[in-house]
Order: C-alpha cells, then structure tokens, then sequence
C-alpha cells in the first residue's frame, strides 16, 4: 500500500509538470519571450523558399553614379519626366516609382512631371502617413500632390515596420487606420498588372523570403537618361525607380540567408517578386500551436511515466528535433510558418524537472525501505566497513543502498548455493506460480527454462515434457523416471508484514526405489507360485508311496520327481544369476565368442536330438575375441538356445549366427521355427515372471529377462521379431 500510495503522488506529480509545461509553452510564445529564437528559425527556413528571381522586374537605381553625371539630389522634377519619358519609349509594362511626391516645387517642373505621368499611364506612385497633429493617436495618409495622383495609374503605402530586433520580415499588405483601409505599393501594382490582389488585401501580417542584395537586375538611372539603355532590357518589364546611393532614401536589415541592409526599392521589388510568385509565407493560426504542444508534451510525458530515464532522453531529443521538422515542412512545402521555439524550450526544460521529482521519490523511497529493512542500524559496505557517510546526502544515499545491495546479493549467493548444493532437483516459484529459480540438476531436468522468460511452473513441465500423477505427488518424464514432489511454502521474511507468497519444490527421483519394488512384487509371486508349484508336487508325490504297484511305477515316480526337482534348480539358478546381474560388477576377459556360441550349442544337442530338432550354427572362420563376462554370455546363449529347443516344434531347425561389422560390433542372431511368443509376451518380451506358452513345459519367464539383463550389462542392444507359427528371432549387438 504504501507503494501504491508512492505511486500515486508520482502520478498526481506528473500530471502538474504536464499542464505546466503546456501553460509555460503558451506564455512564452504569447507574452513574446521566444521571439527572438523564433525570428533566428525563420530567417533560416525562408531562405529555402524563396522564389526565383523574375526577370521582368528590373531596378533603375539613383546610385552613386547617377548622382555624379545627373547631379545632385534632389532632382528637378523635370529629370524625372526625363526618366518617366524614356522608360515609356523603351516599352516598360509598369513603372513603380519609390519616390515620395509630396511637397509642391517649381510649377513647371510639376507640369513636366505630370505630364510625363499622364503619357507613360502606368506609373505607381507611393505614398506614407503622417501622424495628427494635437493628437497622440492616429495617423492620416500623406498623398503625392493631387495633380500627380490623378495623372498615376495608382497609389499604394510604403509603411514598413522591422521587427523588434531590428529585421524586416513582414510587411501590412492593408493597412487600417480609423480613415480606411489603404493597400499596399506592390498590391496597388498587382492590380495595375491584372494579377489577383483579392487574397492579400486583408493580410496585415505578410511574411516574404528575401533574396540576397542587388539579386534583382539593376541599372543606373544616369544610363538610362543618356539613352545608353539597350530598349530591349526594359521592353515589357515592370521597371521599379528608387534611391540606392548612400544616404539615400531608407535601408532596412533583412535576412536573405544571412542578415544585410537592402535599399527601400528592393525591398518593395523583392515583395513584388513575393507576391506575383505566390511565395508569400503564411503566419500559421495558433490553434495549431496549441495542437502541437499538447500532442509533443503528451508524447514527452508518456515517454517519463513508462520508460527508462536514459530512452526518455533520447524521446526528449527526437521529439526536439521532430518538432523542428515539422515547422521546416510547413514552411518548405505550405509556406506556412509554425514558430516553436517555445515547444522545444519547454521540452528541454521538462526533462530535468521530471528527472529531479523523480529522484526525489526515489531517494525517498530509498530512505524509508532501507531504514525498514536494517531497523535503523548500520549496514556494512562491500569492505565490511559501516562508513556510510559522505559529504553529499545523494553520496550518503548510494553508499546506504550499496551496503544493502551487497549485503542481499551475499544472502542470494548463499541461498543460491544451498540450493545448488541440495542432493535433488530445487524449482522456486513465485506467488504467481512462475518459475524464479532452478539449480543445476532442475536445469538439466527442464533445459528450456533458459530460453523462455516467465514460465509457469505448468509450462515447464509441458516444455519438459513431464505430466504429474498420483494426484500431483510425483512427476514422471518422458524418459520414463519418476520424481517424488516435496513442496515448503514460502512465508514472510523477518519482521515484515508483508507475506511473500510462492513456494519451493524438491524433486527426489525414485525410479530405481519403484523398480525395486515392482521386482519385490514379483518376487513374491515367483516364490508364492512358480517356486511354490514343483515343491508341492514333489510333496504329493512322495506322500502315496503305498499306490506304486510295481518297479516301473517307481520308476515313473521317481522321474516325476526328479523333473520337478530339476525345474525347482533351474528356477532358483536363473533367480541367482538376476540376483547377481543387479550388481554392475563384471568379470571381463577376453573371450572367442564363436567358441561359446558352440559349447552352448553342444550343451543344448541332447535336448534338440531327441525332439529331432537340427542346430545350425554361421559362424566365423576366423575367432571373434571381445571383451565380456563369458559365464554370462555363455548363460544367455543357454537361455536363448534351450527357448528355443524347448517352444520348437519337432523336426525343425533352430539357427545361431554370429558376425562382426566394421566398426566392430559382435552380432549374434538366434532364430527358430516355433509357433512364435504369446501375444501377451510380443508387448514386453523381457519383463519378469511375463506370460508365457505352456505346452512346452511350465517357466517362470526368468530366461528372457536375464537375458536382457546381460545384453545391458554389455552395453549393448537386443532387438526380437517373432510371427505367429513362423518363429521367433533374437537379434544382439555388442559394442565390446
């Protein structure tokens, strides 16, 4: 609970730096503090759409060379007749005139200029404000003299405002005053040219890209007036006239890639240029703002709350650099200008204000759960020392917990090895049921532990292809061993209210204790039955000796007796030899096995000679000598050759070949004619006291499991295909 209760103030934390930082990014975008950063991006990303520079705008400057061949400024009006005049006879489609005509002169030099304007028909003049007299508010329009306004094709205002630092960036394309709306130069010109103006003549805040200083084609006015200008140059072009020499007329800082100072003319050719390309960049409207803003804090913050404070950093960055993406694509491909100066400010603010309250918790968090665990006492650090001071409280804090650390992961050790060192299979589950802990033989018992995360203890044995039985008190594996399951449940540790809930499972295998006890079952019924049957008849037989008449009934009897006599030896010789084989002690000598192929041959010629039964043996030429216990190889031939002369039927023949492949192993084949095993024994041919055939005489179905026992003590393999009424085959390899 109190963890929760941690978490919880976290949350409510998280959720004040949230709405925070999205008021902080408005304030400083609205109360101006960003500005300057803003205006840095802008100048930057208006450099990349700036239009191409037209060729029908061209500048007839008042430059420094003109004033040295013309004169003097200013000039008589008639000059500028002069100028109007000529530009008209080279073709000019429309002239701009950036030159205020506002005060009265000579009156014939008016009428020249009037003139001159009434003939060309396509002069734009400008015109500024001036502010009231008496008054501390408004401004009224400063006309050129009325005779010249009605001889101009339009009048247009040059009001140009640069920003606070001092750049011009945007122009009032309409500006309002409480006498009217009054366009702009270039506007009124658009006009003149038949270009569509309607969409900018309620823009009061225009951004345009400039072009670098004197990128427009320029020439001197003296040229012009001396009739050096090539008419084909002005043909058709809109002519802009203005002031260039210096001190002359206004100069205003622009960013054309880099900051300059750029004449008033070419300020207004560079917006007419702007203006007839369409490249005008559009302030985007706030609401986009505040989109962005939420969208990229909620995007941060959600970063802080489910990811690690390295990976937080990296999203803090992208989202930086991601924000200043978008405000470059808006500009580059809508020529819309976004300004997110204070999305990023804030981001990089929001970061350590996030990673401080959240060190905050955690170094709480810290304090309280290590006073909790050492109960206010000194914890020893990997040095054995208790010096966990520090000039630093944080230092004070890391030594505090490092001495805890060490002092845990020397309590995991220790637990690990008691674990490792337990004589069973150790599985630790926790309160969820999921594996947290195996030690080496559970790790050979379930290998895909390590390659799964979180396993329930269900999976594992799935994985392990192990099922539980005996309502879940032991485990058997698909190799057939049997594991008892012993379970301790975990409880609380020290003095902790807080249980911890899981538990530890032991794994005792007791596959040979179930072997073992299934053979002592056996037993008891191999002494209760089999061993038991021919000891009873021997009883009765020698219990009526008043009902033999004669000699040969005695002789019968006697042969009864001793038949039953030898059955018991052979019953309780075959039990000796299992007895011994459970011992893995062998008497190895190197041994022909051919050569015991043929003595237990002989030994079984008298038996098969009076069933008329022929013994073929296929053996080598040459000796196969290997390394075995002869006694028993020797007992499993008897076994399989006496079976087989026994269940055989007379006049058959029984087969006993042996052979060697390359890589030396001996194989050894035993087949016969029989009528073949009982269907109950084909199942497990070599299980003890099994089923068996009759007719040849009782068995306690102990040869073939001796067998089987010798073949295993030899490390090798026993292979039997047997068919009803045509014979059994017994196929041995030994690897010796």
């Amino acid at each position: 609970m109190k963890v929760i209760g941690q978490l919880g103030r976290l949350f409510g934390e998280w959720m004040i730096l949230l709405a925070l930082s999205i008021l902080g990014v408005f304030y400083l975008q609205f109360s101006g503090v960003t500005e300057r950063i803003d205006n840095q991006l802008l100048d930057t990303a208006s450099s990349m759409v700036r239009p191409v520079n037209s060729d029908d705008i061209v500048l007839v400057a008042i430059d420094d060379k003109s004033l040295r061949e013309i004169g003097g400024w200013p000039w008589r009006r008639s000059t500028h007749a002069r100028l109007l005049d000529a530009l008209s006879d080279a073709g000019a489609r429309a002239i701009v005139f950036d030159v205020l005509f506002v005060e009265n002169s000579d009156l014939q030099e008016d009428a020249a200029l009037e003139g001159a304007l009434a003939r060309a028909g396509n002069v734009v003049l400008p015109h500024t404000f001036s502010t009231r007299p008496n008054t501390d508010a408004g401004v009224d329009p400063l006309y050129p003299l009325p005779a010249f306004v009605e001889a101009t094709a339009g009048i247009g205002h040059v009001e140009a405002a640069p920003d606070p630092d001092g750049i011009l960036r945007r122009f009032d394309l309409m500006f309002t005053t409480d006498r009217g709306d009054f366009p702009h130069l270039a506007v009124t010109a658009m006009d003149f040219l038949g270009q569509d103006s309607d969409r900018y003549r309620t823009d009061q805040n225009t951004l345009i890209p400039f072009h670098p200083e004197e990128s427009v084609n320029t020439y001197s006015a003296s040229t012009v007036l001396n009739g050096q200008a090539l008419p084909e140059i002005l043909e058709d072009k809109i002519v802009f006239i203005g002031a260039t020499a210096q001190g002359m007329g206004d100069r205003y800082a622009v960013a054309s890639g880099q900051i300059g100072l750029m004449s008033g003319v070419e300020v207004q050719a560079n917006l007419l240029n702007a203006l007839i390309s369409d490249a005008v960049i559009t302030p985007a409207d706030r609401v986009w703002l505040i989109i962005l803003t939420i969208f990229a804090l909620f995007m941060l913050f959600g970063a802080f709350w489910y990811v690690s404070p390295k990976i937080g950093l990296y999203v803090a960055l992208a989202l930086a650099f991601g924000v200043v993406a978008i405000s470059l694509s808006l500009m580059a491909f809508a020529h819309i200008w976004l300004p997110v100066a204070s999305i990023i400010i804030m981001i990089i603010l929001a970061y350590p204000l996030w990673s401080w309250r959240r060190l905050s918790h955690v170094s709480r968090y810290l304090d309280r759960e290590a006073a909790r665990m050492i109960g206010g006492e000194a914890v020893l650090d990997h040095k054995g020392t208790t010096d966990n001071q520090g000039m630093e409280y944080v230092a004070r804090q890391v030594n505090r917990v490092r001495g805890l650390i060490h002092s845990i992961e020397g309590s995991l050790t220790f637990v690990r090895q008691v674990i490792e060192a337990a004589p069973d299979a150790m599985i630790v589950v926790d309160d969820r049921g999921h594996v947290q802990m195996l030690n080496a033989k559970a790790d050979q018992l379930f290998p895909e532990w390590e390659t799964q995360s979180s396993l329930s203890l269900d999976a594992l044995f799935q994985f392990g292809r192990a099922h539980l039985q005996r309502d879940g008190g032991e485990l058997l594996t698909e190799d057939g061993r049997i594991f008892l399951i012993a379970k301790a449940a975990l409880g609380p540790l020290g003095q902790s209210n807080e249980p911890m809930s899981g538990e530890i499972m032991a794994l005792r295998e007791i596959t040979d204790l179930r072997r073992l006890d299934q053979e002592r079952k056996q037993m008891l019924e191999f002494l209760s039955h089999d061993m038991r049957t021919p000891q009873v008849a021997i009883i009765g037989l020698t219990r009526k000796p008043e009902k033999v008449a004669d000699a040969t009934d005695a002789l019968d009897t006697m042969a009864r007796i001793k038949k039953q006599a030898e059955r018991t030896l052979k019953l309780a010789d075959d039990f000796v030899q299992l007895a011994r084989l459970e011992s893995p002690e062998l008497q190895l000598e190197d041994s022909d096995i051919g050569a015991l192929i043929e003595e237990a041959c002989d030994r079984a010629y008298v038996l098969a000679e009076t069933k008329h039964i022929a013994i073929k043996q296929e053996l080598p030429t040459e000796p196969c000598f290997a390394d075995v216990d002869a006694s028993l190889i020797a007992r499993m031939l008897d076994n399989l050759i006496g079976n087989a002369v026994k269940y055989s039927p007379e006049h058959s023949r029984i087969t006993v070949k042996l052979g060697v492949t390359e890589r030396g192993t001996h194989q050894i084949f035993v087949s016969d004619e029989g009528a073949g095993l009982p269907e109950a024994r084909v199942k497990d041919p070599f299980a003890r006291f099994g089923a068996h055939a009759t007719h040849a005489g009782p068995s306690a179905g102990l040869g073939l499991a001796l067998v089987k026992k010798v073949v295993d003590a030899h490390s090798g393999t026993i292979e039997v295909t047997s068919q009803p009424n045509k014979g059994t085959q017994f196929a041995i390899s030994l690897a010796t």
